[in-house]
């Protein structure tokens, strides 16, 4: 025989219900079922609305109304009125007594679930099957006494087997879940998931073939889909797993559930009712080999610590605990325990944190009173998260996630078995930590969740190419990137699930205001992982706030310049505080678009090889200038119109020829290969001539572009025949010489050689002696820039 239970929403009204019944009827056709009910849709919760409104004085008419109009199904005659009104009768009493009653409670509890059975079984009836109703109150008894409800096992299989021995061939008892007796006949429940405490139960007395549970989830997930949106359906595990599972929070699942089968060695089958197909969790004792199974929670606990010099070399502490803490019947879900006995801490529910704190006071007066107990605190609005499964290294993947995104792990406890793992974190944090540990420890797709400054040529386009490559990314690398925002100079907006590629629209209509302390509230706030902020302005306002940035647990990359060539005391206070906080700092694009100079030349510097000199041109928009002014027979300004019209220069062209942008690429490779140089220590020849410096904007400068003409045309008429002009950075690193120049250049040199908008660079290194490294390519425009931060942000990537 089969043990069949359905879960309040399997049997809601409609849709739910005729499904229960068609799966109830289909299972009888293949072998004898009993059938477990739940209180129907949200009964439960309804009754014990009732109750509290009845015992308060106050008026429970429409709430019964409402639930006896839950309970109705359309066409179906049953005995359910009587019901019905005993339970108005019930709360007349409990509103005249007006006194608060575990076994009033109960009784009116009991109601959901003795209505439900009998509705399923009518239904069944109309079907043509022999259902017959059940209360489990004749089958299930427990104990007397207080406190958590304790079954009498004996008792109860003997009167469940009696019950079934008299069951005809096609009888299908339809059992109320959820509700037992006590020693006196009076009502009593069997606590969080009792209705299906009560299936196994049943199973184990009759020893059944099999349970299944019929729910509204898939079966078990590696986390909980509420916080995990990539949590996966778990298809075996075993009863030791699955109670480890239950004692950490999975909802579908609960201790005293499993327990039953494990003897008997019955298998449970927890399936969805919503969904086609029969793809669940199957739990018997075989499960599925060694490996972490999930990710489980425990929300809203509170954290107990006792710490003391006093308590050193003492013996008997921590049994003065446990017998403080069992008089209150209040229990450890873990406990961890420093050398000797000098600081103990423990995790109990919240609910029990106040009595846990009045207990252990209690018991230790006279140690707080002479200083060997230095205090008891109790730190609340705490959560637990568990690794669950042979673990091997999932508690260093697990760390070194939750570091990296500011998580901080108040306790750390490890089962003898090596079951499972506990880490123990603030409550807020908890939706971040879980989907941080769920990818550590699972491998699962990663997540960037980036917010990006900057929707100009190069911001705009890095949003577009995330966009259009996301997919083959997350295939091929195993990241997702996730845009939850774009910031301008005026406006933000901010989806924690993501923007999509109307994200200009939004930005244009979005009525929230830019401020940065705003938007790190709303990142802090989201409890997102691994949150990356790009920058693709100019501004040096916001390159002055990556402290708080970083000091806020975020990662930065950044086309922005400012932040590594402004004083070299904020360069190395920045460096210290990613080193400190653990944070990355990805820059590739501030020298050389999407070149890799940056990268190669710390890999230069780290290896020990000494870089002597760096020399090149570094702007791609000077360089487009000079390497077509040099050999082509047109006005300087029309080369100049041209880099403009390409996107090649800034709106002012004037900011490119100053040479201050390749004085800034030049102070940032001084300061990669150690030196602790200052923009002032650059030598910067500015090609604006006097004679148009003080023109307004860049139409008043071409408007003067005879007097721009004849200034370079000077410059370009004193050229050898094999020469060209090149706007060159050059970095002598012994002498500490920092050069910003126009100079000549043979043609045949590899200066010479470059083309259109190329940057070059040439790296001399002791290692190379004078034959230096190359690396040359585009070295403007947007969709390089944008690809060489996006370089940098999958970089990233590989290091979660």
């Amino acid at each position: 025989m089969k043990v069949l239970k359905f879960g309040g929403k399997s049997l809601s009204n409609g849709g739910p219900l005729e499904r229960a019944i068609d799966i109830i009827k289909e299972e009888a056709g293949t072998e004898a079922i009993a059938v477990v009910v739940s209180a129907r849709g949200q009964s439960t919760d309804l009754l014990l609305d009732l109750y509290h409104r009845a015992v308060g004085g106050k008026d429970f008419r429409e709430g019964l109304e409402h639930f006896m109009a839950l309970q109705h199904v359309q066409g179906l005659e049953s005995d359910m009125d009587a019901h019905l009104r005993e339970v108005g009768e019930v709360l007349q009493a409990l509103q005249l007594i007006g006194l608060q009653s575990d076994r009033a409670r109960d009784r009116i509890l009991a109601y959901g679930e003795v209505i439900s059975a009998r509705t399923v079984a009518a239904l069944l009836r109309r079907e043509g099957l022999e259902a017959v109703f059940v209360d489990a109150r004749a089958l299930i008894y427990t104990h007397a006494g207080t406190g958590e409800t304790s079954v009498d096992f004996p008792r109860s299989k003997r009167s469940t087997q009696a019950f079934f021995n008299r069951l005809g061939p096609r009888q299908i008892p339809v059992i109320t879940g959820f509700i037992a007796s006590d020693p006196e006949g009076r009502t009593v429940t069997l606590g969080r998931n009792g209705s299906n405490y009560t299936a196994t139960l049943i199973a184990s007395f009759i020893r059944a073939s099999e349970v299944q549970n019929w729910t509204d989830v898939e079966g078990v997930y590696t986390a909980s889909p509420k916080y995990v949106k990539s949590a996966q359906r778990i298809p075996h595990l075993s009863y030791r797993e699955a109670n480890e599972l239950a004692n950490f929070g999975a909802n579908v699942l609960h201790a005293k559930t499993i327990l039953p089968l494990v003897e008997s060695g019955i298998p449970l089958k927890i399936y969805s009712s919503f969904a086609p197909g029969r793809q669940g969790t199957l739990i018997d004792g075989e499960g599925a080999g060694k490996g972490i199974k999930a990710v489980s929670t425990v929300e809203d606990v509170s954290l107990v610590s006792i710490e003391g010099r006093g308590l050193l070399g003492k013996v008997g502490i921590d049994a003065r605990i446990f017998n403080a803490l069992g008089r209150r019947n209040i229990s450890v879900r873990l406990i961890s325990q420093a050398s000797s006995e000098r600081g103990i801490g423990f995790v109990v529910n919240k609910e029990d944190a106040a009595a846990a704190e009045q207990a252990l006071s209690a018991e230790f007066s006279a140690e707080l009173q002479d200083g060997a107990i230095s205090h008891i605190r109790v730190n609340s609005d705490m959560a637990i998260i568990a690794i669950v499964g042979r673990h091997n290294y999932a508690l260093e993947k697990a760390i070194q996630g939750l570091r990296r995104n500011k998580v901080w792990m108040h306790l750390i406890s490890n089962s003898i078995n090596g079951e499972h793992i506990s880490l123990v974190i603030e409550n807020k944090s908890l939706k971040k930590a879980v989907n941080v540990v769920h990818n550590q420890v699972f491998g699962a797709i990663k997540t960037i969740n980036l917010f990006a400054f900057g929707k100009g040529n190069v911001g705009g386009r890095l949003l577009d190419q995330i966009m259009e490559t996301g997919e083959e990314v997350v295939r091929r690398r195993n990241l997702k990137i996730n845009i939850v925002g774009v910031a301008d100079t005026m406006r933000m907006i901010f989806r924690e699930d993501g923007l999509n590629s109307n994200w200009r629209e939004e930005l244009a209509e979005s009525s929230e205001q830019r401020n940065l302390g705003d938007i790190i509230d709303h990142l802090r706030e989201s409890g997102l992982e691994n949150i990356v902020v790009a920058d693709n302005t100019s501004s040096q306002e916001l390159a002055e706030q990556y402290p708080v940035l970083v000091s806020s647990g975020f990662d930065i990359v950044a086309s922005n310049k400012k932040a590594n060539s402004i004083s070299y005391e904020f360069y190395q206070n920045l460096r210290n505080l990613l080193k400190r906080r653990g944070k990355l700092f990805y820059y590739e694009t501030n020298v050389g678009a999407g070149l890799p100079l940056i990268d190669t030349i710390k890999h230069l510097h780290n290896s020990s090889d000494r870089i002597e000199r760096i020399r090149g041109v570094f702007s791609g928009s000077l360089s487009y200038m000079f390497n077509n002014f040099s050999i082509q027979d047109k006005p300087f300004s029309a080369i100049l119109s041209e880099a403009r019209e390409l996107g090649l220069t800034e709106p002012d062209p004037r900011e490119d020829l100053s040479g201050m942008d390749v004085a800034r690429k030049l102070i940032i490779l001084a300061r990669e290969v150690g030196l602790q140089s200052e923009l002032d220590d650059v030598s910067v020849e500015n090609l604006v001539p006097e004679s148009v410096s003080d023109a307004k904007d860049y139409a008043e400068l071409y408007a003067r572009k005879d007097a721009l003409d004849d200034y370079f045309g000077q410059i370009k008429s004193r050229l050898g025949e094999d020469e060209v002009l090149r706007y060159v950075g050059d970095l002598e690193v012994g002498k500490n010489k920092l050069t910003v120049s126009l100079v000549k250049a043979s043609k045949n040199s590899p200066l010479g050689n470059i083309r259109n908008a190329d940057s070059i660079f040439e790296l001399y290194t002791e290692s190379y002696g004078a034959q230096p490294i190359i690396i040359q390519g585009a070295g403007a425009g947007a969709e390089v820039t944008a690809r060489g931060v996006y370089s940098d942000l999958l970089r990233m990537g590989e290091q979660y």
